[in-house]
């Protein structure tokens, strides 16, 4: 079961949460909530490994057992590698093997060839909303907070069912929509929703995954596209894609120990 921290850490004080493994993932390991649910799940009789890259973190001072993902320090604020490292990381955990197929750098020429297919339409969208299936919900939520942080355009993510039931009502004619697809049944939903849409002056693209990698690694390529589109966005707008939009936002915000964004 998947929680966000800040509600995991209110559950364990009102009692609701029953001892079992618990997993802490923070790539910085500065998150505030990160380091309150690891205190909090050890305190309320858990078992509990954290995940950073930095072993020095406060996350790493709480004391609970750490699993370090060895990938130096993230110099980009709007975190890339860190998100693909910790996808990697979970999914060696659960135990998954099996060959991982081609490459993940062959995927890269493809995933920025699909960002570029993309760019003209996002740089003129006034919102983007980026949209995935099972796995891929969780991708789409990221892309959409890559986009945001990088580029600073406005953004929003939603499972694609909910998206049909009633989100594309918000969109306009300078709105894109995009679709992330890896099943038959998914596409053939998307492409008859652009369809739909195409009538009503509103873009809805439907993107494959990148690559040749199986299920389910894929999902390590998935978000490639993402951050090359962001990439692209932000230079387009002469913005530096290695710092974020408001830089010092997150110490305003109290959600990190540290000056780490």
């Amino acid at each position: 079961m998947i929680h966000g921290p800040a509600q995991f850490v209110a559950d364990c004080r009102a009692g609701l949460i029953t001892p079992g493994d618990v997993i802490v993932l923070s790539q910085s390991g500065a998150s505030v909530t990160s380091v309150e649910a690891a205190s909090a799940a050890r305190q309320a009789g858990c078992d509990v490994v954290a995940i950073t890259a930095e072993p020095d973190s406060p996350l790493a001072a709480t004391g609970v057992p750490m699993l370090l993902m060895p990938i130096g320090p993230e110099l980009v604020g709007p975190k890339t590698k860190g998100f693909t490292a910790s996808l990697a990381t979970l999914l060696a955990l659960a135990g998954i093997e099996g060959d991982l197929g081609p490459s993940l750098e062959a995927c890269m020429h493809a995933a920025r060839e699909q960002a570029e297919s993309l760019l003209d339409g996002a740089d003129r969208a006034d919102m983007i909303l980026v949209s995935g299936s099972g796995a891929l919900d969780g991708i789409a939520l990221e892309a959409s907070l890559k986009i945001a942080e990088i580029a600073g355009v406005p953004t929003a993510s939603f499972p694609w069912e909910e998206v049909l039931h009633g989100r594309l009502h918000g969109l306009t004619s300078r709105s894109l929509c995009v679709v992330l697809v890896q099943d038959a049944a998914t596409r053939a939903e998307a492409l008859r929703a652009s369809a739909a849409m195409r009538k009503r002056q509103v873009a809805v693209e439907v993107v494959d995954t990148v690559g040749d990698l199986a299920s389910p690694w894929s999902l390590l390529a998935a978000i490639l596209p993402f951050q090359w589109l962001a990439i692209g966005l932000a230079e387009r707008r002469g913005m530096q894609p290695e710092t974020m939009r408001y830089p010092g936002l997150s110490a305003d915000l109290a959600i990190k120990t540290s000056d780490v964004e």
